[in-house]
């Protein structure tokens, strides 16, 4: 097991920790607004997909935070010959965090930290950066100081114009449940089908982006969904999804208007979601699954409109959305088909 120290997006540190949890099979440590900490047995290669992590360290060793960085440091130096540095000869750069910030520490005590990785690692410190990178780092609510290696990460996927980002849309998906590979995922609201490419990602068997939208032309969908296998486009009214056959989605992921920008404002959001949640309601299999993002002032109000068409919240997360404050809701439909929760599951008079 290796500890490894993971940087996010603020604001999504419960949904990242539901997500390294699953992903990696991790036991988290410690965790923050922007940081978490895990134990996990992992390799740093798989740490560098999660398009929701900004950036992994591996946790070298720690000592005791003092009152100035440049005591922990000179600690470091002198604790380094314990602690396993990989041995390779590489080049290095060196980099310091203190609470969140780049800072530098004074001349002494970083020759002392390069004296001392030069030895362990044969490897010659440069100031320009490449090879590896090592980083002495601090947390607000941590009470040690972590001296760690950087992990190589791939290029990360950038958000398309008004559409979730990667890393909020796989956290998303994340929080609503352990994937099937017969799945019937939908998205009403689906837009360029920013939580359906984060779904896709994992097993599934059919997923259905529906909007408005593709039917002007005024919004499109991803290239990479566009016209792939198990992948259908509708462009049904979610307020009623027709296309939509009743009991036959496994889970609906969405992110439904927040009326914060719409002409109509949050009064006419809360009449869209509520129409939307019957027509939810009416296609989600018995026992199938929702999650929804919306704002988190309406969300009190959207819970209860849930509970009016027989769905059920089993869990809520406050997470910020590009600095706006929202709520995620998952959960999803009783035991019941859509005849039974209109009609009552009485038996037939003999």
């Amino acid at each position: 097991m290796v500890k490894v120290l993971c940087m996010h997006a603020a604001g999504l540190g419960e949904l990242v920790a539901v997500s390294l949890t699953s992903d990696l099979n991790a036991q988290v440590l410690y965790a923050d607004d922007s940081a978490v900490m895990i134990s996990t047995k992992a390799p740093a290669a798989k740490l560098g997909q999660l398009s929701y992590i900004k950036n992994s360290f591996i946790v070298i060793g720690s000592v005791p935070r003092r009152r100035e960085l440049r005591q922990a440091v000179d600690a470091i130096s002198r604790e380094i010959g314990r602690w396993t540095l990989p041995r390779g000869r590489n080049p290095y750069r060196l980099m310091f965090s203190e609470d969140g910030q780049l800072v530098g520490v004074p001349a002494g005590s970083r020759s002392r930290l390069t004296d001392a990785i030069n030895r362990a690692t044969g490897g010659r410190f440069t100031p320009r950066g490449g090879g590896d990178e090592y980083w002495t780092i601090t947390r607000r609510d941590l009470d040690q100081v972590l001296f760690c290696q950087r992990t190589p990460r791939r290029q990360r996927r950038q958000a398309v114009k008004g559409a979730l980002a990667p890393d909020v849309a796989e956290v998303i998906v994340h929080a609503a449940g352990r994937p099937r590979r017969a799945d019937v995922v939908l998205d009403p609201f689906a837009g360029s089908g920013a939580l359906i490419a984060a779904r896709t990602q994992q097993p599934y068997g059919e997923a259905i982006c529906s909007d408005l939208g593709y039917r002007d032309g005024s919004v499109e969908l991803l290239p990479e969904l566009a016209g792939r296998a198990g992948i259908r486009q509708l462009s049904d009214d979610a307020r009623s999804l027709p296309s939509v056959p009743d009991d036959s989605v496994d889970v609906v992921i969405t992110d439904p208007p927040w009326g914060e920008y719409d002409e109509g404002g949050p009064l006419e959001a809360e009449s869209v979601t509520a129409d939307a949640l019957g027509a939810i309601s009416r296609v989600l299999r018995p026992g199938g699954t929702l999650a929804m993002l919306v704002a988190r002032k309406l969300a009190d109000v959207i819970e209860k409109q849930w509970t009016s068409h027989d769905l059920r919240v089993r869990r809520s997360y406050q997470i910020l959305v590009n600095g706006h404050p929202a709520t995620l809701l998952v959960g999803g439909a009783h035991g019941q088909g859509p005849a039974a929760r209109r009609f009552g599951s009485q038996e037939p008079a003999a």
